[in-house]
This record gives C-alpha cells, sequence and structure tokens, in this order.
C-alpha cells in the first residue's frame, strides 16, 4: 500500500527531487516539469534515475521572473 505524503513534506525533504515530486513542486504536468528541468539545467542522473536539482530549479524560476 502507498502512503501518501504531504506536499510541504516532499519540498523540505531535500535538494533532490524525482519527476513526480517536480510535478508537484511547480504544479506542472509531466512533460512540461521536464522541459523545465532540462531548461534549468537541473537534471542529474544517478545510475537509471534521472532527478531534478530543486536550488537550480528555484534559481531558473527567480531569474524568469526578474526578466519580466
Amino acid at each position: 500500500m502507498t502512503e501518501r505524503i504531504n506536499v510541504t513534506q516532499v519540498m523540505e525533504y531535500g535538494r533532490l527531487m524525482g519527476i513526480s515530486e517536480l510535478m508537484r513542486y511547480t504544479s506542472l504536468g509531466r512533460n512540461t516539469a521536464m522541459e523545465l528541468g532540462k531548461n534549468a539545467n537541473a537534471i542529474v542522473r544517478m545510475g537509471k534515475r534521472v532527478l531534478y536539482d530543486r536550488q537550480k530549479i528555484d534559481k531558473w524560476i527567480d531569474e524568469q521572473t526578474q526578466d519580466r
């Protein structure tokens, strides 16, 4: 049985996150979240796993909002 995790618990858990965590963190769909991770240069590969660096995601979002 899978256990639901509170979004705030996920956000405070660690620096790297999987695609499902990135989707919840940004409120984006899967493809858009993957594109954001690529654009932010936040992809970290560990073996077969693809993870996303939360700090790079946050920095990229901050840069995008400052441009406008």
